[in-house]
Parts: C-alpha cells; structure tokens; sequence
C-alpha cells in the first residue's frame, strides 16, 4: 500500500510539471566583498623631502700670488681656529722684491732732495722736479706692492672652520688664484631641499611652518628646523627652488655636511576635529565615471548592499587619497573589485582576509 501512495505522488509531480507549473526563483548569491570604513584626513597636510646637509659658508682658499708651497699644515677633517695658518709659499723672491724696492725707493728719495735743492737755487727746472717727485711715488707704490706680495704668499684662516678637503699636495708650484684648501664654517649646519613651485609658499619666513628634519642613523628622532633663506633663481633642469634650514646645534650624532636627511613640513594649519569632513580611503576603491569623474561604492550594513556616490578628490598620498566632499569619515567603502558592483548589488564584508587585499567573489555584473 506503501509503495502504491509513493509511485502515486511521483505521477503526480511528473504531471504538474509536465502541465508548466512555476518553480520558485531562485535567491541571487550575496557576494563577498572587501570592506573598509572611511579613515578621517589628518588634520594638516605634510609634505616631505629628501635634504642634504649643507655648511652655513663653504669656501675654497687660494693664494693671490704663484708660487711653490713649502708649509701645509693643516690635514682633512680638522677644526681650526679663525686667523690659524692654512698654508705658505716659499717666500725668498718675495723677500728679494721688497729689498729691491727698498732701494729704489731710496734712490728715488735722495734723487728727489737733490733735484728739489737744485730747483730752490734756480738750476733745476720745475718739470725736473715734477719728474723727480713722479719717480719717487712709483717707487713707494712698488714698495707698497713688494710688502703685500709678502703677506699674500700665507693663508690664514678666515673664520673658525672645517677643512673638508685639501686640493693640492704640499711642495706643489701653484698660480695665482688656484684652490689648495676647502674651508666650511659649520658653527651652523643648513639643510637644503628641493621645493617645486606648487608648494613654494610654505617655506616663506613670513608664514612659518613647522618642519622637521629625520636622519637614518637617528630614526627615533626629529629635530626642530628654522628657515634661513630660499634661492629665488630656480633650477634650470627641474624647476625647483632651494630653501634653506637651520639645524639645532645640540643634535647627538656626528653631522657633517653632505649627508642626507628627511624634511617634514606642515603645509595646511590645524584643524578642530568636530570640523574635519575629509576621509582617506585606498584608491583602489575608485571607480571612473565616463564623465571623467569618480565614484565610490558605499556599503550600507542595514540593507547589506551597496550604492555609488559621487566623490571630489584630493591629493594623492602613495596608495591613498583624499576625499573632501561624498563621504564622511566612517562611512564603509568597497575598496577591490569595484568593476564588478551594480546599484543595490548585496554583498557581505569578506571575512578572514588580510585588509591589504580586497576582492569580489563570484560572478558580477559590469
């Protein structure tokens, strides 16, 4: 009897689909997706450069007469006092020059108080005195001229510096004007950076900003920056401008011109958080408009699906951007796979996934 009811139902069942009767339709998938809330923008907006230390003046020291170098005392590296002897010439022709002109001069003096003599009796005529008094001034000069070789034939150190590097070797013959010694006043060290034209305003000293300096070798530590000056000229080749800044003095490391450094400034002023509307989301989670505009897709966690909202972009920071009118801080984004979302689509937040990678699972509309 058992089996006569079962086969009975079976029959009834092939004859109403036989007959078209509907099936139920069938529940669209929910769709795992990728899932990150909004972050609120920082409340200032920081830039940064690679610096490069730089000495407060560098100075390449030369004689202004040739000659052979016979002291050379000084050595790379070392730390000598203003008026400290750089370098000397040999100085015999030197010596020689001024014992010549001595005795010019002294010729031209007793030649001269002849002449005179000879002129107050009526004998000398007033050109032979003139001529006489001409001679005996370029004779002075030339003494004159013989001293100051002299003294030009040693360097003395004109402040209180580094020698960063000595540009020739002793005992060399070198000529009027030729670098032998590189001199860096580093009572104040400077960092220089690169700043374009777009954010040329925020170094001004009239508008100061807060900037620090980074070294890799103190990467636990910043160090506060004071603005010196910025080169008004910019680069031929990158169109930038140099500014310059002043480093503390009490730093607890070595620092030495040429070494390189990370600049922060703020550009933007503080911000009270009740007034901060911006968010950064990851700029994976864009979508083109053809308008040539962009979307994002907003998770709704009520209805668990999704909508497209409109948004106006800032700047872009690495994998980042900013969001200043569409979406608040808070609200949920789809953030990968974003191609494949549909008004209204339901989806779930992926679970179990590292934040780092988003996707839509399964099958999606374009």
């Amino acid at each position: 009897m058992t089996s006569l009811r079962s086969l009975g139902a079976a029959a009834l069942a092939a004859l109403a689909a036989a007959c078209g009767a509907p099936e139920p339709p069938a529940a669209e998938p929910v769709r795992a997706a990728r899932i990150e809330a909004a972050r609120p923008a920082e409340a200032a907006s920081v830039r940064e450069f690679v610096g490069r230390v730089e000495a407060r003046l560098t100075v390449d020291l030369a004689f202004q007469v040739g000659g052979r170098l016979a002291d050379f005392p000084v050595s790379e590296g070392q730390i000598i006092a203003e008026g400290a002897p750089v370098a000397a010439l040999q100085t015999q022709d030197f010596e020689r020059a001024v014992r010549t002109a001595e005795v010019q001069l002294q010729q031209a003096r007793q030649n001269l108080d002849r002449v005179r003599t000879l002129h107050d009796r009526g004998i000398a005529a007033d050109a032979a005195l003139d001529e006489a008094r001409t001679a005996h001034d370029l004779r002075l000069v030339a003494l004159d001229n013989a001293r100051q070789n002299l003294e030009y034939a040693t360097i003395d150190a004109p402040f209180e510096g580094l020698v960063s590097r000595r540009l020739v070797d002793n005992f060399t013959t070198v000529a009027a004007g030729q670098p032998v010694a590189r001199l860096q006043d580093v009572s104040e060290l400077r960092v220089a950076i690169q700043v374009p034209e777009s954010v040329l305003a925020m170094v001004d000293e009239t508008d100061p900003r807060e900037m620090t300096a980074r070294f890799p070798f103190l990467p636990d530590q910043t160090f506060p920056l004071e603005f010196r000056e910025l080169v008004a000229e910019p680069d031929r080749a990158s169109q930038t401008y140099t500014a310059l800044f002043a480093l503390p003095n009490d730093i607890p490391a070595n620092i030495l011109p040429g070494m390189t450094s990370s600049v922060r400034i703020i550009v933007e002023p503080d911000a009270p958080a009740e007034e901060r509307t911006s968010a950064i989301i990851p700029v994976s989670a864009l979508s083109p408009t053809p308008e040539g505009g962009f979307v994002v897709w907003v998770f709704d966690p009520r209805q668990g699906a999704v909508t497209s909202r409109r948004v106006a972009l800032g700047p872009v920071t690495g994998e980042t951007v900013r969001v200043d009118e569409g979406l608040r801080p808070g609200e949920q984004v789809v953030t990968a796979g974003v191609n494949a979302l549909y008004e209204g689509m339901a989806v779930r937040p992926l679970q179990g996934t590292s934040e780092a990678s988003a996707v839509i699972t399964g099958p999606g509309r374009f």
